[in-house]
């Protein structure tokens, strides 16, 4: 499916579950049926309340939720550009809910830094061995961009997530480099908070270039075991500095 469904060829009416969770259930089997793929519109809010049996105030609830869930994106504006359609992306759902399982002490910030940690030290393994020219060359390139940030915390910590992403990517496996990405979103305000102090900062942004130039140097040598000790030794000397 690449255009709106017509009428009711694809929906039927909610039951009596929640409506939104009814809404959720049907798209689900479509997107797994392959009638609806990522970037599909959905028809107009009449045609889809119309073919859903439910009120449009209640179906807007309903859009509201899987827009939240990152499920569809609602674009404002009329014709081609505008309308609900199927998420196309990645959103922050992940850190998101991370952040608020954090919160409810579903689970504590060392749990998650060691996950984050087993995960990037994998990820570093295996683009050792994966790891294109051009992956080789973002990576120097996010290094050269953190050693003229390194008075700057702020930029230096927004280039030190990409460049820790870029080394996922690198390894060939998006699900991998997107996890990461989530789960460092989704402590990098606890982070800040014990890693900013004046007097700490300088030898840790120092220690942590070396560390990110060894680990550049082994995916650049394809030496897997290297680059997985360089990640071993980065996160103790940083949680430890940190701490």
């Amino acid at each position: 499916m690449t255009d709106s469904a017509n009428e009711g060829e694809l929906f039927a009416p909610v039951g009596k579950q929640r409506l939104f969770e009814s809404v959720l259930d049907q798209l689900e089997q479509l997107i797994y049926d392959g009638k609806l793929q990522a970037g599909d519109r959905l028809p107009s809010e009449r045609a889809l309340s119309e073919s859903l049996q439910v009120s449009r105030p209640s179906l807007r609830e309903a859009l509201r939720v899987l827009d939240a869930l990152d499920i569809i994106t609602v674009r404002t504006g009329i014709g081609a550009s505008g309308g609900t359609r199927i998420s196309d992306h990645l959103g922050p759902t992940i850190s998101r809910l991370m952040r608020l399982y954090m919160a409810l002490g579903h689970f504590d910030l060392e749990d998650v830094l060691h996950t984050r940690h087993l995960l990037e030290e994998e990820a570093a393994r295996v683009a050792a061995t994966e790891r294109t020219d051009e992956q080789l060359a973002r990576l120097e390139a996010l290094l050269d961009q953190m050693d003229a940030a390194v008075s700057d915390s702020d930029t230096y910590l927004a280039l030190d997530g990409k460049f820790h992403v870029a080394v996922a990517l690198a390894s060939g496996n998006p699900l991998l480099a997107h996890l990461m990405g989530s789960m460092r979103d989704a402590v990098t305000e606890h982070l800040v908070k014990r890693e900013l102090a004046p007097a700490t900062w300088p030898k840790l942004a120092s220690s942590a270039q070396k560390s990110h130039r060894a680990l550049v140097k082994a995916l650049r040598d394809r030496d897997a075991d290297a680059a997985a000790e360089q990640v071993r030794r980065h996160t103790a000397f940083y949680d430890e500095a940190a701490s």
